[in-house]
Formats: C-alpha cells, sequence, structure tokens
C-alpha cells in the first residue's frame, strides 16, 4: 500500500461567480486552471478550480459558485480554515496586499509559523502560512512570484469528535506532531503527512467543544481531499478505511482524478483522490482555464450549457 503523502485540494462554496474569480485571481495571485461545471447540475453551476501554473495536486482550491444557496456558518462539524503556503519573508508584502485591497485579516504564530487569517469575499476562512513546498508559485499573475502562494498548507478541521477525528488521521499514517498544550498550539492538535515533507502536509484538528454546530452554506467548505496516488492504491485504502469502520463510497469519476469519500467521525467529509490524470488531461498548460470544459461522458450540448451559466469575465 502505498502512502497518503499530503493534501490534494480542498473545496468550497461561494455566492457569485466573478467576485470569487476576481479575488482568487487578482487578490491572491491564483492561476485559474479549470472552468467545469458540477457535473450533477452541469447547467446551473459551475466548478472552479486555482493552482498553480498546472494545476498540480496539493496546489488546488475549489470552488461551486451557487447564487441562490443560503449563507453557512461556521462551526464544530466542518473545515474551519485552509492554509496556503507563502515564502518566510513574505509576511509584510501579504498585510500590506491585503489591507491595500481593504481585506480584513489578523497575524498569528504557532507551531513556529506565521499565518495571517483572512476571508474571501464570502466569508470563508483562509490562511497564508509561512513554510516550505516543492510546489513553485505561479509567475503570471498579479503576485510576483517570490511572494506567491506555494499551493497548500494545511486544513483545520473543527471536530466534533477529536479523538475520533484522531484515529481516522491515524488510519491514513499521518503522525501527530504538535499538541494543544504546547506554547503557540492554543486548542489546536497538529498531524502530519508521512513522508519527506513536501507541502500540502498538515491538518490540524480544532477542539473547541461549546462551539456552536456548523451549518453548510455559502461562504464554507464541503470537503477536504488527500492525495492517494493511483487508483489501485486507493482501492487498498478504501478496504483500509472500511475495516477501521470508516465506511466510503463507491469510486466517483470527476474526470480530473477519481474520488472517494467518507465522513470522519468529527462531522467532516474526507474525499481520497487519485493523483491523476490531473487538469491538464483536456488542456494544454498554456491554455487552462481559457474555456468552459466538459467531461465526454457527460454526454450535453456544451455551447447550450455555456449558454445558461452565469456570465463571467476573465481578464
Amino acid at each position: 500500500m502505498g502512502q497518503i503523502t499530503g493534501l490534494h485540494h480542498v473545496t468550497a462554496f461561494a455566492s457569485d461567480a466573478q467576485a470569487n474569480l476576481d479575488f482568487f485571481r487578482k487578490v491572491l495571485g491564483l492561476r485559474f486552471v479549470k472552468r467545469t461545471v458540477r457535473f450533477d447540475i452541469p447547467e446551473k453551476i459551475y466548478h472552479f478550480y486555482y493552482g498553480d501554473e498546472a494545476g498540480t495536486a496539493g496546489s488546488i482550491v475549489t470552488f461551486f459558485p451557487i447564487e441562490d444557496m443560503p449563507e453557512g456558518s461556521l462551526g464544530k462539524g466542518q473545515l474551519s480554515a485552509t492554509g496556503l503556503v507563502i515564502p518566510e519573508g513574505s509576511v509584510e508584502y501579504w498585510t500590506e496586499r491585503l489591507t491595500d485591497h481593504d481585506v480584513e485579516h489578523t497575524v498569528e504564530e504557532r507551531f513556529d509559523e506565521t499565518a495571517i487569517r483572512f476571508g474571501d469575499p464570502d466569508g470563508t476562512p483562509f490562511e497564508l502560512v509561512t513554510g516550505e513546498s516543492d510546489i513553485e508559485a505561479w509567475d503570471g499573475g498579479t503576485v510576483p512570484a517570490e511572494h506567491g502562494v506555494r499551493g497548500l498548507h494545511s486544513v483545520t478541521v473543527h471536530s466534533n469528535d477529536p479523538a475520533g477525528t484522531f484515529r481516522a488521521l491515524e488510519t491514513m499514517d499521518w503522525n501527530r506532531v504538535g499538541r494543544h498544550d504546547e506554547p503557540q498550539a492554543g486548542d489546536r492538535v497538529r498531524y502530519q503527512a508521512p513522508g519527506d515533507g513536501t507541502g500540502a502536509e498538515f491538518v490540524d484538528v480544532l477542539i473547541r467543544p461549546n462551539a456552536p454546530q456548523g451549518v453548510m452554506g455559502t461562504g464554507t467548505f464541503l470537503h477536504i481531499a488527500f492525495d492517494a496516488g493511483e487508483k489501485w492504491e486507493q482501492k487498498e485504502w478504501s478496504d483500509r478505511f472500511r475495516d477501521a469502520g470508516l465506511i466510503t463510497t463507491s469510486r466517483k469519476d470527476r474526470d480530473y482524478f477519481w474520488s472517494m469519500y467518507f465522513t470522519e467521525p468529527g462531522g467532516s467529509i474526507f474525499e481520497f483522490a487519485t493523483t491523476g490524470p490531473g487538469v491538464t488531461l483536456d488542456e494544454d498548460v498554456s491554455e487552462l482555464g481559457e474555456n468552459l470544459r466538459v467531461p465526454d461522458w457527460l454526454d450535453v450540448d456544451i455551447e447550450y450549457i455555456d449558454e445558461q451559466l452565469p456570465d463571467i469575465t476573465v481578464e
């Protein structure tokens, strides 16, 4: 069996497609790497992917912009933040940039890192966290590459059942590396992926038993996806999860990867996805995000679908 050596992507909900595009491209400087649809409702809902130049697994943030979806609220039983890697010397650059774009933010120290906390236009909580990554920043966007985002750093799971969440992560062979009673850690426990540590490798479990229950909606996350390698490795992981009492779904064809899911005991949805084939399956790297793409197996009229979706401008 292979290792689940890191995060693959994270998915959230947004209310306005254009505002979402403008924020992640123009403010955070990520590349718009895929313009596709929610496969079960293709004529109504986009699925946007942002990432590094080639949409590498471990760099990807995706959104379903849904105009009439109720606003969610953060709390227990869901993801409460996604961290993105920035270089050690870029904190001042990013605090000034967020201020210039009227993005409220706070800065805190934990686990010997600096984390800049902020919300996207819907209030979805993100963090820019100092650290190392094998993923290179995209040099074709609005942020200089020397300060650019270098993929995913972490997710924070606000657990209903911290001990159960620990068991799920330990079933994945992730290692507890930080405790909530250590200096700067606060009310969280950190787990790290096995292996050499190349970024996209942390899960922080938030322990706030008196917090309210979260409600899914715009401004919240749907799931976190872990990189499970090849399809045969994914199948072996599914068997292992089921043996541990974590009931997984059947395999789902997401075109750019294959996905299986389970809801961990603390309430968050964990996806374990194959590394590829990746977002360059149907577009060259130089053309990523330029046109609407839907899988051949969906068997829909793409021109009709494009006309039904909200108008967007990608400058």
